[in-house]
């Protein structure tokens, strides 16, 4: 099969010439996307033997990733292979998900950090990382009703029915749960093979991986919100309903047991109230939305 290997890049020239060079002996082409670099990541990715396309000014991963897919597409590409090009991810595994895409039939493939127990990494993951993954999994599958060990993991390859599928809207981190949300939507089988990937080299991710993580979260919440309004506005109703009766409750002690009326009772009594408005009023809105969409829905099954 006629495969690609593409790489974002932004600011990787220390790197990127030997990924290009270990990448090219397992597939027909490299692809490195620069993403606005200022150093001289493009001249040297081109000098290792890749196809150049560069963005005049850094738009974000997503912006990098769309081009990756509009590249694969446009050159009739089979298979479209996406790793990171500041040596965390090892080209020599791009055998391994070429294998999986045909052994299993499969239209996605996810290399994962934490597939079948990978113990190797396991010990080499700073543990706030392996801590904040796990979050941004369980986020990514309430959101987008999907399950993997590794979201957020940014080595994967694409069949050719993927790259012609998948819309890429996420300017930013969270392209990478979007593009499992949008293979969940249109049906597209996702299988995962265990990888190891490198935190002993400097620079292994060109944002930092706090601001990454609370990002993407950031975007995953706004997901659940749209995709199920109910489950959302829900939990979030209930939440602060439950604080406000607490309140409230605690008010009603502090007055049985002779308090008297002083300025904790008064603030903790407005503040249940308020508490208690907003969450019902939270859950009436979650039950509105879930029923818009619920139309939408019925409405694009009788037009489809």
């Amino acid at each position: 099969m006629k495969t690609l290997a593409a790489i974002p890049c932004h600011n990787e020239e220390l790197a990127i010439g030997t990924v290009v060079l270990k990448a090219r002996k397992y597939v027909d082409e490299v692809l490195v996307v620069d993403d606005g670099s200022t150093d001289g990541s493009a001249e040297v990715a081109e000098a290792a033997g890749a196809v150049v396309v560069s963005h005049e000014q850094n738009k974000g991963y997503g912006a990098a990733i769309q081009s990756c897919f509009s590249y694969a597409k446009k050159s009739n590409f089979e298979v479209l292979i996406i790793l990171d090009g500041d040596g965390q991810h090892d080209p020599a595994y791009i055998p391994d998900f070429v294998k999986a895409l045909k052994t299993s039939k499969a239209d996605v493939v996810v290399g994962s950090r934490f597939y079948e127990r990978n113990g190797e990494n396991s010990r080499t993951i700073p543990r706030y990382r392996i801590v904040g993954m796990k979050v941004l999994n369980l986020f990514t599958q309430i959101g987008g009703n999907i399950k993997t060990t590794d979201s957020q993991s940014g080595y994967r390859a694409y069949s050719r029915r993927a790259i012609e599928k998948v819309k890429i809207r996420n300017l930013g981190m969270g392209a990478g749960s979007e593009i499992l949300t949008q293979a969940k939507d249109c049906n597209l089988k996702l299988v995962e093979i265990p990888i190891t990937a490198r935190y002993d080299i400097a620079n292994t991710s060109s944002k930092n991986p706090v601001s990454h993580g609370f990002g993407v979260l950031g975007w995953l919440i706004s997901l659940t919100s749209e995709r199920r309004p109910l489950f959302f506005f829900g939990l979030v109703g209930g939440v602060l309903a439950a604080v406000g009766l607490v309140l409230g409750a605690n008010v009603l002690y502090i007055l049985n047991t002779g308090g008297g009326i002083g300025r904790i009772a008064v603030g903790s009594a407005i503040l249940s109230v308020l508490f208690i408005v907003i969450g019902v009023f939270s859950l009436f809105t979650g039950l509105i939305l879930n029923a818009v969409k619920k139309g939408k829905e019925e409405k694009n099954k009788i037009n489809g």
